[in-house]
């Protein structure tokens, strides 16, 4: 028997800080996905992705399966999301094996009961969510869901630089969370009215303000720079991973060719820094079984 099942990334938050009473996202999943294999075949080489077998023994814990009841497998996990830059590659290979191995054990599971149980092992992304979804990502909480994912465009800058989420965590934001509360409370009325209209230029206003925000816990280099181009472009908007350094320039994929974004972004020197780069769109996001 094998079992397959797959995770997007993400390209950073849409919004992400002080909402509602404690801190709060809105990740967005793109079409770059981590996929996980489990299998009988005992020949095939296991990965060592020390967190995708946590994420193994959990799930069979979860569904009361002792270690001395199950089956023999292997587990692989397959995936070139960037690590430590912001772009959910935990979140993707720890939900995905959370799938595979209810799927495996032959166990129906929830979106919800996957974040609960990513959430054990360490604060999760709303990717694991099929649409854009606030999120409690140190609780496991749902706040709301959207119902909707746009079609977008997003070019992905990616520097060498890395930033592991737990060393982010290390150092207390709460002060400046809170002075960023009023422009988040917008940024999500924006997000709101986006869904309700289906505005992809309301949501990256939103997602605007809420990068914004984050350049006085966590700032971007050529921060201004790509402001501009964002502006002169009329680009849909600009975000950013809130504890990582990975950005995303959002655009309209029927309007704008993304060349003529990375044409302006070299232009002004940004590639000096942000040297990697993507292509992406905007996907449902969720885990998948596939066979």
């Amino acid at each position: 028997m094998e079992i397959k099942a797959t995770c997007p990334a993400s390209c950073g938050e849409l919004l992400q800080g002080w909402i509602a009473g404690g801190e709060k996202l809105i990740s967005y999943p793109i079409n770059w996905y981590s996929e996980v294999t489990l299998s009988d075949k005992l020949g095939v080489n296991s990965s060592g992705h020390t967190k995708a077998w946590l994420a193994f023994d959990l799930t069979c814990e979860y569904f009361g399966m002792t270690k001395r009841d199950r089956p023999p497998v292997s587990l692989q996990v397959k995936s070139t999301i960037p690590v430590a830059k912001g772009m959910a590659s935990s979140t993707a290979d720890i939900a995905a094996t959370i799938g595979a191995t209810a799927k495996w054990l032959n166990k129906p599971i929830t979106e919800s009961e996957i974040a609960k149980l990513c959430l054990q092992l360490e604060p999760t992304d709303s990717t694991i969510f099929k649409s854009l979804t606030l999120f409690d990502h140190l609780k496991g909480d749902v706040i709301q869901s959207s119902n909707w994912m746009p079609k977008l465009g997003v070019v992905v800058l990616e520097p060498l630089t890395i930033l592991e989420t737990a060393i982010y965590r290390q150092k207390d934001h709460q002060e400046q969370l809170l002075k960023n509360e009023p422009q988040l409370a917008k940024g999500l009325q924006l997000f709101n009215q986006a869904v309700a209209q289906k505005s992809i230029h309301l949501l990256g206003e939103a997602a605007s303000i809420s990068a914004a925000c984050n350049q006085a816990i966590l700032p971007k280099p050529f921060w201004n720079e790509l402001v501009e181009v964002a502006e002169n472009l009329e680009l849909v908007g600009l975000n950013v991973s809130h504890s990582g350094t990975v950005v995303g320039l959002l655009y309209d994929l029927e309007k704008t060719d993304p060349l003529e974004i990375l044409f302006e972004l070299e232009r002004r020197y940004v590639t000096t820094f942000y040297s990697r780069y993507y292509f992406r769109e905007l996907v449902n996001g969720g885990v998948r079984i596939i066979f």
